[in-house]
């Protein structure tokens, strides 16, 4: 979907993907883009994975703002983030249930 406030640069990596590999359909230039963003979750996993000389901490911080792309840019006509704002709601309103483990002797009394 094109955004008109951003004269044509809205981001698509389907658009960007047209516009350097002219002569391709639509639907090629789609699945070829999930193709690159699945190529690039792969690599993305198998580095958090691999021996590296970054934190934990640090490399699971970039990993879950990896994971926050898409909901950043999953828009709708209105501008709004649906899918974001339905996370955020999950997060402050919905109720949790915690269950308590019994312990051994708990169970047995």
């Amino acid at each position: 979907m094109k955004d008109e406030n951003q004269d044509g640069h809205d981001g698509s990596y389907v658009e960007c993907y047209l516009r350097e590999n002219e002569g391709s359909s639509f639907e090629d230039a789609r699945k070829q883009v999930l193709h690159m963003i699945s190529d690039a979750w792969e690599q993305l996993n198998q580095e958090c994975l691999s021996p590296n000389p970054f934190s934990s901490t640090f490399s699971k911080a970039s990993l879950n703002i990896a994971r926050m792309v898409p909901l950043m840019y999953d828009y709708d006509v209105n501008h709004r983030l649906p899918s974001l704002e339905e996370h955020m709601k999950s997060l402050f309103y919905e109720n949790v249930s915690v269950k308590k483990e019994e312990k051994a002797h708990d169970s047995i009394l």
